[in-house]
């Protein structure tokens, strides 16, 4: 597949090109709980350019370089292609947008399947989230 993949921070934003469109591995299902999704549109937005910026760095790559390469985008749109065995409430083909988070589950917030999964009582992971 093809994806927008930053090799290197650039604190400034100064740069001419901040990603290069690569050829990437497909993805392919490893858990019984993964999903893998055609990616029909993508968006980007100030976290991206905030990533790009290595404002996270000391939280997610503190040596600056175990992150990297990183494929880009978190803001997703598409439809299933492939479900893990264990994977409830969704088929192939099912169309469903991407969060780059996922939340515990059990509140009323995050079973509701609300968008606004930031107000999750019991705290969100890093991870991914598909909505239909």
């Amino acid at each position: 597949m093809k994806a927008q993949v930053l090799h290197k921070y650039d604190p400034d934003l100064s740069s001419g090109s901040w990603v290069s469109l690569e050829d990437v591995e497909d993805p392919k299902i490893e858990k019984s709980t993964d999903v893998v999704v055609r990616i029909g549109g993508a968006g980007v937005c100030r976290t991206d350019l905030h990533i790009v910026e290595g404002i996270w760095m000391p939280h997610m790559d503190p040596d600056g370089n175990s992150l990297l390469p990183l494929i880009m985008g978190h803001e997703n749109a598409g439809w299933i292609e492939e479900i893990g065995p264990e994977v409830e409430g969704f088929s192939v083909g099912d169309p469903v947008i991407v969060h780059p988070k996922i939340t515990g589950g059990t509140c009323l917030v995050s079973s509701a399947g609300t968008l606004v999964y930031s107000m999750c009582p019991s705290g969100c992971v890093t991870g991914g989230m598909l909505t239909t």
